[in-house]
C-alpha cells in the first residue's frame, strides 16, 4: 500500500513537471492567476494570449518580417519568431529557447516570466518562491465602442436617385456586419444607437455613447449630392466646416434636428450652453478623433478602391455631444446611380465593413498605447 501512494506521488509530480503552471498573484486581488504552460521541444511555453490577459499586455505582429511587438508596463519588447533574443530599449536579451509558433498562436518560453520579467521591473514584478507577484498592470485601451447606424425611423436620411434605397437601411447593414467583426476579432463590447429600423435623436445618440463610457463613437452615413455624378468616401471629425463642402453636407445631416426633433426650438437645445462643456471636452480628444479619421479613411479607400474626397473637419451635432474620440464616416453617394448599386449590395457592405474595422484596428493599437503610458 505505501509502494502505491508513493508510486501515484512519483506519476503526480512528473505530471506537474510536464504540465506546469505560472503563478500570478496580482496585488490587491485575492484570487490568483494561473499561466497554463505548454510543452514544445521539451521546453515549457506560456501561450502568448493568455499571457497578455493577465499583464494587460499591448501585442501586436507583423508577419511581414515576423516581428512581435509587445508592451508591458509602458515598456516595448521586440521579439522575432525562432529567436531566443529579445530587445528592449536598443538592448538585446536572450531567453535561452525562442519565440515559438504552433499554427495562429504564439509562444514565449517561460524563462522569459520567470527569470525575465523581475529583473526589468524591479518595483513592479516580485518573484516570491514558485509565484510572481505583481502590480496591478493600468489598462486604459479601448474596450466599448458605440457605433451609430445614421438616421432610422421616420427619418429616412438620403433616398437614392434611381433604386429609391434609403440610407437609414444600409447604415444600419454596414454597422452590423461591423459589429460582429469587432466582437469577433478584438473581443471589445460593441453597441449600437439603433438595433433596427427607428428613430433615434442626434442628442440621444451621443448621449447613450456617454452613458455607457464608450472609448471610441464611429457615426455611419451614406452621402448625397445635387450633383448626380458625386462620387467617393469622406470621413469626418468636429470642427468647425472648413470648406464649402464640408459645409454642405454638415448641413444636410443636421437637418434631421430641424425636419424630425421639433424645429427651431430643437434646434436651440443643440447650440445652447450645454455644449459648452462638450465642445470644451472634444478640444482633447481632436487629435486622437483625426487620427482615428485618418486611419478609417486610408483603409476604406484602399480596400473598397473608391474616390478620396479625403478627410474633412464639420461641426456635426451628433458628434459634438459626445464625450470621446469621434468620426463620421459617408460610405459613398446614394445619389450617384452606380454608388447606389453598389452600397445595396450585400457583398459591398461586407467589405466597406472589414476596411473600417482595419482601420479601427490600427488606429486602436496606437491609441492604447498613448492610453497607457
Amino acid at each position: 500500500m505505501k509502494q502505491k501512494i508513493i508510486t501515484i506521488l512519483m506519476l503526480i509530480s512528473c505530471l506537474g513537471m510536464l504540465f506546469g503552471n505560472i503563478n500570478i498573484q496580482i496585488k490587491g486581488e485575492t484570487k490568483p492567476h494561473i499561466l497554463k504552460e505548454t510543452t514544445l521541444a521539451s521546453v515549457p511555453y506560456v501561450e502568448l494570449e493568455e499571457f497578455c490577459g493577465v499583464f494587460k499586455a499591448v501585442c501586436k505582429q507583423d508577419r511581414t518580417d515576423n516581428r512581435l511587438y509587445l508592451n508591458i508596463y509602458d515598456e516595448q519588447f521586440i521579439f522575432l519568431e525562432r529567436s531566443s533574443y529579445y530587445t528592449l530599449k536598443a538592448v538585446s536579451y536572450n531567453m535561452n529557447y525562442p519565440l515559438q509558433r504552433k499554427g495562429e498562436r504564439l509562444y514565449l518560453p517561460s524563462t522569459f516570466v520567470n527569470e525575465h520579467l523581475h529583473t526589468h521591473f524591479p518595483a513592479q514584478v516580485k518573484l516570491k518562491g514558485n509565484t510572481l507577484q505583481i502590480s496591478k498592470p493600468i489598462d486604459n485601451s479601448v474596450k466599448t465602442i458605440v457605433l451609430d447606424p445614421g438616421h432610422g425611423g421616420k427619418d429616412p436620411g438620403a433616398v437614392g436617385r434611381k433604386l429609391r434605397a434609403n440610407e437609414k437601411d444600409i447604415n444600419l447593414a454596414v454597422a452590423q456586419k461591423l459589429k460582429v467583426l469587432l466582437e469577433k476579432e478584438l473581443g471589445i463590447t460593441v453597441l449600437l444607437t439603433r438595433e433596427d429600423d427607428r428613430f433615434v435623436s442626434l442628442y440621444d445618440r451621443t448621449r447613450f455613447a456617454n452613458e455607457k463610457k464608450a472609448d471610441l463613437f464611429i457615426s455611419i452615413h451614406s452621402n448625397s449630392s445635387k450633383s448626380t455624378s458625386s462620387k467617393g468616401i469622406e470621413t469626418y471629425y468636429l470642427s468647425t466646416a472648413q470648406t464649402s463642402d464640408a459645409r454642405a453636407v454638415e448641413a444636410l445631416e443636421n437637418a434631421v434636428v430641424e425636419r424630425f426633433e421639433g424645429g427651431s426650438e430643437a434646434k436651440k437645445k443643440y447650440d445652447d450652453l450645454d455644449f459648452i462643456l462638450s465642445d470644451l471636452l472634444q478640444t482633447e480628444n481632436l487629435e486622437h478623433s483625426n487620427n482615428m479619421a485618418t486611419s478609417v479613411h486610408q483603409n476604406l479607400v484602399m480596400g473598397t478602391q473608391g474616390i478620396d474626397r479625403g478627410v474633412r473637419q464639420a461641426n456635426f451635432y451628433v458628434l459634438r455631444g459626445a464625450y470621446m474620440p469621434s468620426i463620421l464616416v459617408e460610405l459613398g453617394f446614394i445619389s450617384n446611380a452606380e454608388e447606389e448599386q453598389l452600397l445595396v449590395n450585400e457583398e459591398y457592405q461586407e467589405r466597406l465593413a472589414r476596411t473600417i474595422f482595419e482601420g479601427i484596428k490600427r488606429f486602436k493599437f496606437r491609441y492604447d498605447r498613448v492610453k497607457n503610458t
